[in-house]
């Protein structure tokens, strides 16, 4: 019997086996084979006891026939016994085929959770990082960090420092090549490929953490330092979506005061950049804080911008309301109600689930995220990211903005690179801006991972900023030669615009609709060239660009569209169904 189930020393090994390694092994699993084992002993013990008494009888009996009965009901005992052990041996090696099974299940989640937390630990190096103000050494030694952060390229693939828009002329705009490019050609930025998103808004809003949040990337932000120029960074969102990112200081950032146009030619450049990464871009991103009426303007003037445009496939703006003082839910409720959801009558509240590691327990976890829709926005908030409202939003917030990124910003087929379009938009923009007629191009310099951008035969007479106005949002709305026609609108039994246009005709004016938007063109000429010395200058002219959105209860086409006596009046009348 030492090579049955029942030798005692195979037995005894099993368990002690089994007891070393208890500890490590799932406790549901532990509660169920000990006492499996445990019945297997007594069975050993029962059938010991069955031969011990079978032995004793056979030594006593006499009878042939008394031995043989007995003989067989100890091979009965015994035959039932071992069924029994069998039964129960075969459920052990179930709960150990069950314990492989979980632990290749943990093995498995272990891993994806350790890539989560690896992101985790990356964003919160960046956070830390971004508290200090500073992305190297010792935060406390500002002035030499300041001064490598100025120069700290490699964050970026490439910067177009635009410090004034008349240095185009003289000293030029240099782009700062990062490192990983020393060996690369300049051509090569042309390469990249992907939607290009553009993070807007006004200064010091946040565009940069926000930035750093939605890729885990290293982006410079903080009060110390300050994005400069045009910024491109080219991403892989979750492995797989590819994005050119665009990221610059916003409008309304601080002007060193060195004399009395500083403030004008800040604006200038500011209007310009605005003006060329809404060119460049597909995708827009504006950061708003509390969304003051400034905000409401700037944001505003990009959506009529965007459903105008003619080349932009996708006119929604996804506003982020970055509320990096709010800390409770109830303010949170407050200002996301009195902001966002009572101002826009015609917007509905929408729920989308997401999954984000929680920072506070190191899980991946699900939650539905709450967001407002509108013709052509989509808002979502985020709050202190260090307190826990933050920590309990702001992952799964960030979360839904990569799923839209994947999901909705689609491949953009560009006919040129965004390099060759900076260039040729660049160019346009100047001609129209000084009405000269510049030429640029990329120039090498002495360093390789220095290029600049500069007019290509540098003009005698200086570049001057020309007067124009510049509205609340920080956009020149006109120039010196820019013509504005007075309007009146008159909403009755028709909805009449009227715009005074002397000198205008039918043929000077150009009419257009977009959905619910009406767009006005025109361009008034100057009737005089090269007539002599002109002594005084008061009428404007120029082209024009007037739009106009027509409430619901008209018709969307007018009605009467004419120019006489110098006036455009443009009717619409009222919808029949709403008759």
């Amino acid at each position: 019997m030492n090579d049955t189930l029942f030798d005692t020393k195979v037995l005894d090994n099993f368990e002690q086996e089994f007891q070393q390694v208890h500890d490590d092994i799932n406790p549901k699993i532990h509660s169920r084979i000990a006492p499996l084992i445990f019945a297997i002993k007594g069975l050993k013990q029962e059938i010991n006891q069955v031969f011990a008494d079978f032995i004793r009888e056979t030594n006593r009996a006499t009878d042939v026939m008394r031995i043989k009965d007995m003989f067989e009901a100890v091979l009965m005992e015994y035959n039932l016994r071992e069924k029994e052990s069998n039964k129960l041996m075969e459920a052990i090696l179930q709960n150990d085929t069950k314990q492989i099974r979980q632990i290749s299940q943990l093995l498995k989640e272990i891993h994806e959770l350790q890539h989560e937390v690896n992101q985790f630990q990356r964003q919160s190096e960046v956070k830390r990082q971004r508290q200090c103000g500073i992305f190297k050494g010792n935060p406390t030694d500002f002035k030499k960090q300041n001064t490598q952060i100025i120069d700290e390229t490699s964050i970026y693939d490439w910067v177009v420092d635009i410090d004034f828009i008349t240095s185009i002329n003289n000293s030029g705009w240099k782009v700062w090549l990062s490192p990983k490019m020393i060996n690369q050609e300049i051509i090569n930025i042309k390469a990249l490929e992907g939607a290009t998103v553009a993070v807007t808004g006004l200064y010091d809003k946040g565009k940069t953490f926000v930035l750093n949040s939605l890729t885990m990337s290293n982006l410079p932000s903080g009060k110390k330092v300050t994005t400069r120029g045009i910024s491109f960074k080219h991403v892989n969102v979750d492995n797989g979506t590819k994005l050119i990112l665009v990221d610059t200081a916003g409008t309304y950032s601080p002007v060193k005061i060195e004399n009395e146009l500083s403030i004008v030619d800040k604006e200038a450049t500011e209007t310009f950049i605005s003006d060329l990464v809404f060119d460049l871009a597909d995708y827009f991103l504006c950061v708003v804080n509390d969304f003051t009426s400034l905000d409401q303007r700037y944001l505003d003037r990009l959506s009529r911008n965007l459903q105008q445009s003619p080349n932009k496939t996708f006119r929604e703006i996804i506003v982020i309301h970055n509320l990096k003082d709010v800390e409770s839910p109830e303010i949170l409720e407050h200002v996301w109600s009195t902001q966002v959801t009572q101002i826009y009558a015609n917007g509905t509240l929408q729920k989308t689930k997401v999954a984000a590691l929680n920072p506070i327990n190191k899980q991946l976890q699900e939650k539905h995220v709450l967001w407002f829709k509108t013709p052509y926005t989509r808002h979502v908030c985020i709050v202190n990211d260090d307190c826990n409202l933050g920590k309990s939003l702001n992952p799964w917030v960030f979360s839904l903005l990569r799923y839209w990124l994947k999901a909705v910003f689609i491949p953009v087929n560009r006919s040129f690179s965004v390099l060759d379009c900076l260039l040729i938009q660049s160019r346009q923009k100047l001609v129209n801006f000084f009405r000269k007629n510049i030429k640029i191009d990329l120039q090498d310099t002495d360093d390789p991972l220095i290029k600049v951008i500069k007019t290509e035969n540098e003009f005698h007479d200086k570049i001057q900023i020309p007067q124009g106005q510049v509205d609340m949002s920080g956009l020149i709305t006109g120039q010196q030669d820019s013509f504005q026609p007075a309007t009146d609108i008159i909403a009755g039994d028709q909805y009449i615009i009227l715009m005074d246009a002397p000198g205008l005709t039918n043929e000077d004016v150009d009419i257009q609709r977009q959905n619910v938007v009406t767009l006005v063109k025109g361009n008034k000429q100057r009737p005089y060239i090269n007539q002599g010395q002109l002594e005084k200058s008061e009428r404007k002219y120029g082209e024009f660009t007037l739009t106009f959105k027509i409430p619901d209860i008209y018709e969307r086409q007018w009605s009467y569209f004419g120019v006489e006596k110098g006036v455009i009046t443009i009717k619409y009348d009222k919808d029949k169904d709403d008759i």
